[in-house]
C-alpha cells in the first residue's frame, strides 16, 4: 500500500508532534483513503527546530512481523470540504475611505514637515499605505494583499499626542461594520494579512530589505524616518503565523519585536526558514529598565530622536546597533546544523566578510 504525506487542508489536517508537542505542526502518512498509518508516522513542519520525520519504511522495519495495533487506528474522516473562497471587499471603499481627517494623521504632521497637512512625508504615507479615516476622525489601516485584495480594514482610535484612545474604544474593523449595515453577508469571514503586504510586489521594493514590526503605526514611523526599507506589520505580538508570513519567501527580513516580544519572536523565527531572516536585539540589549515597564517599541526610540531634532545616520554607521546586518548563508546554515562549524572550526576556515 502507497502512504504519502497528508494534504494540508485547513488546521485540522495538521496534528500534535510526538517529539516536540506543538498541537498543529505534524503531518501524517496517509493512504489512498486518507487514513494515518500510525500517529507516530509523519514529519514535523519545524524543520529547524524539530527535526522529526519518521517515514513508512522506517516505521514497517521497526514493526516487522507485527499487526497493527487497533488502539491507535484513527477514526475514518470525511473527506475534507472544499475550502471556502477568500472573503474580500470592493476596492471602491478603500478609494471612498482615503482621508487625512483622523487625529493620528495630526500625530503624524507633528513628527514630520513642520506640523502641516500638506507634507511630501505624509502624502506619501497615505498613498503607499492607503491609510483612511472615518467621520469620527478614527483612522482605518486597510490590510490589502500581495495580490491586491482587501481584506479589510482596521479602525483605531489616536489621540493627537499619537497614544491610543482606550477608553470605551476598543478596535473595530470594516467587515464588522459592513455586516452590521447590511453591506456584507453574516458568514462572512476574514483572513488577515500583514499591513502594507500589498507594497510587496512594487518594483521599487523588490530589492529592500523587509522590516515587520508589530503595529500599524510603527510601521508608518519606520517608512517615513528610514524609507530604505520595506515597512510591514503584523497587527499583533501573536499575529505572525507561518501562513501568513510566507509573502515573504525568499525576501530578506528584519524582525523589531516590541521590548516584551524578543523571546516570542525569536522563537517564531525558527518557523520562517522560507526566508532570510534576523530577528533585532536592539531594545533587548539597549532599553532601560523604566522603557522595559513602558513595553516600548522601535518606533519609540525614533519619535525620541524626532522631538530632539536627530538626523539618523545610515544604517552600516553607528546605527549599526539598531539594524544589525542580516544573516548570511553560511550563518543561517550553521545556525540550523551546527556540525558545520564544527567542520569550520576543524580546517581553520575563514567566512568570506564580502
Amino acid at each position: 500500500m502507497n502512504y504519502q504525506l497528508e494534504k494540508y487542508h485547513g488546521r485540522a489536517s495538521r496534528h500534535e508532534c510526538p517529539n516536540c508537542h506543538d498541537p498543529h505542526s505534524f503531518t501524517y502518512y496517509v493512504d489512498e483513503d486518507n487514513q494515518p498509518l500510525d500517529p507516530t508516522c509523519g514529519r514535523c513542519d519545524h524543520e529547524s527546530s524539530c527535526c522529526y520525520h519518521y517515514t513508512p519504511s522506517e516505521y514497517f522495519q521497526d514493526h516487522q512481523g507485527e499487526q497493527r495495533p487497533k488502539n491507535i487506528t484513527a477514526k475514518k474522516r470525511p473527506q475534507p470540504k472544499p475550502p471556502k473562497p477568500l472573503c474580500t471587499i470592493p476596492f471602491r471603499y478603500v478609494l471612498q475611505s482615503a482621508s487625512y481627517n483622523s487625529d493620528f494623521i495630526l500625530f503624524l504632521c507633528g513628527l514630520f514637515d513642520r506640523n502641516t497637512l500638506d507634507s511630501p512625508t505624509i502624502k506619501r504615507l497615505g498613498e503607499l499605505y492607503a491609510l483612511g479615516a472615518t467621520k469620527d476622525r478614527d483612522v482605518i489601516f486597510w490590510q490589502i494583499d500581495i495580490n491586491g485584495r482587501v481584506r479589510s480594514g482596521k479602525i483605531m482610535k489616536y489621540g493627537e499626542d499619537g497614544h491610543r484612545t482606550k477608553d470605551g474604544y476598543g478596535v473595530n474593523w470594516v467587515h464588522a461594520k459592513m455586516k452590521k449595515d447590511g453591506l456584507l453577508p453574516d458568514d462572512w469571514e476574514v483572513t488577515q494579512c500583514l499591513f502594507g503586504e500589498h507594497l510587496l510586489n512594487w518594483s521599487m521594493n523588490k530589492d529592500k530589505v523587509v522590516a515587520v514590526v508589530e503595529s500599524e503605526k510603527t510601521a508608518l514611523i519606520g517608512a517615513a524616518y528610514h524609507p530604505q526599507f520595506l515597512w510591514l506589520a503584523t497587527g499583533g505580538k501573536s499575529q505572525m503565523p507561518v501562513e501568513k508570513m510566507k509573502v515573504l519567501t525568499g525576501r530578506t527580513v528584519i524582525l523589531f519585536p516590541d521590548v516584551d516580544a524578543y523571546e516570542v519572536w525569536k522563537k517564531q523565527a525558527e518557523t520562517l526558514a522560507f526566508c532570510k531572516i534576523t530577528v533585532s536585539d536592539a531594545l533587548e540589549k539597549h532599553a532601560s529598565p523604566e522603557q522595559r515597564a513602558a513595553k516600548i517599541d522601535i518606533a519609540d526610540v525614533f519619535i525620541d530622536e524626532l522631538k530632539g531634532g536627530y538626523v539618523p545616520p545610515k544604517p552600516e554607521a553607528e546605527y549599526q546597533w539598531l539594524f544589525g546586518k542580516p544573516k548570511t548563508d553560511l550563518q543561517l546554515m550553521m545556525e540550523t546544523l551546527p556540525c558545520i562549524q564544527h567542520m569550520i572550526d576543524e580546517l581553520g576556515l575563514v567566512e568570506d566578510g564580502r
